[in-house]
């Protein structure tokens, strides 16, 4: 794997000899301190040019940033297509074959001005005309957990209610991804934010636990973080349904301290009469808990 310093000198030996490209900015994990660095961190990498058509309508280019693996054009979507004839944004995800990887956005300069909008951790390469609209941000503010509404609390903890009555569907019928699905792509949001909420209280709501909560075990403690763990179940039905329960019952202790710190209402009685629901079903189906 090429070095951080050969990557860098890469992206800007590029900018430098094109005169085309008139800024260099880099975003995500390398341009906030306090995120995780590694060789597995992406260079999140924006170049600023004079006609933005000029790089999206042959795209060989790219290709003088190194032997490439496989590419990707998000903003190019079979249901989303690019209109080429326009000046928007372009991104192009390139994954190398010897494990570095850029994620290179180009913006067209006649945008420029809205970069001042910008929140996110941001350094500036290069700036070659001096745009006073790309500044630099070293602060991750722009990605602190937000606190919530009583409105959007109280709805999540239905919501967490309701969806488990979904797993509990499928584990009885033995549809197994229905359950899982349920489980894994529906609930699990509802416990994360809840979980995250619980988090900003105890910090202030000045600290992010990043993309996919990739920074959880930052804030909880060993023994917490085990209970994290083993909320997620396999595929066996009786794995389903204690997995589900260890995750019931860790929500709502998140939850009663989110009311209790914003003092919320907070209903006790449908946590308990949902709970012996799920029992009972379970139980008439033979998962004995």
């Amino acid at each position: 794997m090429r070095s951080e310093k050969e990557m860098m000198d890469i992206i800007m030996n590029k900018a430098l000899s094109d005169e085309r490209i008139r800024a260099v900015t880099m975003e995500g994990s390398r341009a906030n301190p306090n995120a995780v660095h590694d060789s597995y961190s992406d260079f999140d990498i924006s170049y600023y040019v004079t006609d933005i058509r000029e790089f999206t309508g042959d795209k060989s280019w790219i290709n003088e940033l190194g032997d490439i693996l496989i590419a990707q054009f998000p903003t190019d979507w079979y249901s989303h297509p690019y209109d080429y004839g326009s000046r928007d944004p372009f991104a192009f995800l390139i994954q190398f074959a010897d494990g570095s990887r850029i994620d290179l956005t180009l913006a067209d300069v006649t945008n420029i001005s809205q970069e001042a909008e910008n929140k996110e951790p941001r350094i500036v390469l290069l700036n070659k005309d001096n745009f006073p609209s790309l500044l630099p941000l070293r602060t991750e503010d722009a990605f602190f957990l937000r606190p919530p509404e009583e409105k959007e609390f109280l709805d999540t903890c239905n919501e967490f209610r309701w969806l488990s009555l979904y797993i509990s569907k499928g584990v009885c019928r033995e549809e197994l991804y229905y359950a899982k699905h349920a489980y894994d792509v529906l609930i699990m949001p509802m416990f994360l934010k809840m979980l995250n909420w619980r988090i900003g209280t105890e910090h202030g709501f000045r600290v992010t636990t990043g993309s996919s909560c990739k920074y959880l075990k930052r804030f909880l403690s060993t023994e917490e973080m085990e209970r994290f763990q083993g909320i997620f179940p396999d595929g066996r039905y009786e794995n389903i349904c204690r997995c589900l329960f260890l995750m019931y019952d860790y929500f709502h202790e998140s939850a009663g301290r989110v009311a209790g710190h914003f003092h919320f209402y907070y209903d006790r009685m449908e946590i308990q009469r949902v709970r012996q629901f799920l029992e009972d079903r379970f139980h008439e189906k033979g998962f004995f808990i």
